[in-house]
């Protein structure tokens, strides 16, 4: 079965990925897709990029990394989980399906049964199917379909061969798109840009009124209004030409005022629905990333982040572990540095206080900002770094004591 879906996917696995942006309609009344909505896009985009750098790790029930254990999955999860796709682009093409609703992949198996690659599936062409009318004896309760569109082909797959992640689920068994999410303000942000685009395409943004003293039938009253309206159509006419006796008055539309008010709370509404700060879209006051806090930024990781995180680990220890493993308490979680988060000045603080603190060893902060291990460096210290954890007071600052015990 892996080798028909191996033979399709080497067609292209990415040819039938939707874009963000559509094209602009034209004439007179141009019309803005929902679908084509920048900040909606930019989410996704910041999301997909912080999902991407993930790099997994494997963690007994003691929290220590199991790096034997974890050889074997280095480099499906961390390396190349698809030949000719490095897991950069794996990741972030995950996370952008799964902000599709659903995100797909096909675990292949190696013959002595260890994951040898993970196979990226495009949402658009899968089926999960729930057994509610137990057609199956209860023995399988989702089976998933995947449609070879170029070939008609039809694969079943069952549970424990698919990993799936899914975003804005109401039942827990498939998601939702994003986009039907976030529909009404899409719309509604589409729908003020078309106006303001028309106006300016239009060459005015507001109505035109003639005032005349003589009486026009009503042929020559459209015959007038149509030769305005040829007139106006040209963005280059500057100069409209009137009869002696006709005045024209131009009664503004403030659509602009209109435009930036809806704008900024669409754009609230869409930032707060992906849990990303507004900073970080470059909107608010034009200061951007300059105004973001250590505190907003490790906000934003934890609110954001992190739950996507758990999701995605929560998926491959159940996927990829055995009962047994699983059952002794292994779980994949991210083996990132969480003050990677934190810019330099504010790392260096952190840094220094936990392992004052005694939470790390003078080793494991070295590690956190790349430097290698000094010797004597894993012991945990306390009070500045200047005693062993455990110590009394009068111990710290390199005083000893005699082989009896007694201080030097």
């Amino acid at each position: 079965m892996f080798e028909r879906l191996k033979n399709y996917l080497r067609g292209g696995v990415y040819q039938n990925t939707v874009t963000q942006v559509f094209p602009v309609g034209k004439g007179s009344r141009i019309n803005v897709d929902a679908n084509g909505n920048m900040v909606f896009a930019t989410c996704i985009e910041i999301l997909a990029r912080n999902l991407a750098q993930i790099r997994w790790g494997l963690y007994g029930s003691d929290h220590k990394e199991l790096a034997n254990l974890m050889a074997v999955y280095r480099k499906p999860l961390n390396l190349q989980p698809y030949p000719g796709i490095n897991a950069f682009d794996f990741w972030a093409y995950m996370e952008k399906q799964r902000q599709g609703g659903n995100a797909y992949a096909y675990i292949q198996l190696s013959k002595t049964g260890a994951v040898e690659h993970l196979v990226p599936l495009s949402n658009e062409h899968m089926q999960v199917y729930w057994d509610d009318a137990n057609i199956l004896d209860g023995e399988r309760k989702i089976i998933y379909q995947y449609q070879d569109t170029q070939h008609g082909d039809t694969f079943t797959l069952l549970p424990e061969e698919v990993l799936h992640f899914k975003a804005y689920s109401i039942n827990g068994i498939i998601g939702r798109r994003a986009v039907e999410v976030l529909y009404d303000t899409l719309k509604s942000d589409a729908e003020v840009e078309s106006a303001l685009r028309s106006g300016v395409a239009n060459g005015f943004d507001g109505t035109i009124v003639l005032s005349y003293t003589s009486d026009l039938s009503e042929s020559k009253q459209r015959d007038l209004q149509n030769r305005v309206k040829e007139l106006l159509k040209n963005s280059d006419s500057t100069i409209l030409p009137l009869p002696a006796g006709m005045t024209a008055t131009n009664i503004k539309n403030d659509v602009k005022s209109y435009f930036d008010s809806m704008k900024t709370c669409n754009s609230q509404a869409i930032s707060a629905f992906f849990g990303i700060p507004l900073a970080m879209l470059n909107i608010g006051g034009g200061a951007g990333m300059a105004t973001f806090s250590t505190n907003q930024l490790m906000s934003f990781y934890n609110g954001t982040i992190a739950p996507i995180i758990s999701q995605y680990a929560t998926e491959l220890t159940t996927k990829l572990l055995t009962e047994r493993q699983i059952a002794k308490g292994c779980r994949f979680d991210t083996a990132n540095d969480v003050f990677d988060m934190l810019d330099a000045q504010a790392k260096s603080s952190v840094l220094c206080a936990y392992t004052g603190a005694g939470i790390l060893t003078p080793n494991e902060a070295r590690a956190s900002l790349q430097y290698p291990a000094k010797e004597g460096g894993d012991v945990l210290t306390q009070r500045g770094g200047t005693g062993a954890l455990g110590d009394a007071p009068g111990k710290e600052g390199g005083r000893g004591i005699t082989e009896d015990g007694n201080d030097i």
